[in-house]
């Protein structure tokens, strides 16, 4: 696929979302790290050193900060919104 979208008209969705809506402030976000864990929450920060989330366990309880630099990070998802 190389730099072509999989849609069928060839061009990305309308209202597909770019990185500062994705990860901005309050978005609810999976993160996969690469040390094995994978964490859901709220996007509190981002900068050029990480990702500052809001951890929360399954039924919604907040489990606090957790602060994960780039590096660590494998994948980020988010569900449309």
């Amino acid at each position: 696929m190389s730099g072509e979208s999989a849609g069928g008209d060839g061009g990305i969705r309308e209202g597909a979302p770019e990185i500062s809506g994705f990860l901005s402030r309050g978005s609810f976000v999976s993160v996969s790290a690469r040390i094995g864990n994978d964490l859901a929450g709220y996007v509190c920060d981002r900068d050029g050193s990480g990702l500052l989330l809001e951890v929360r366990d399954p039924s919604g309880d907040i489990h606090g900060y957790e602060f994960l630099p780039w590096a660590s990070i494998e994948r980020v998802s988010a569900e449309e919104g």
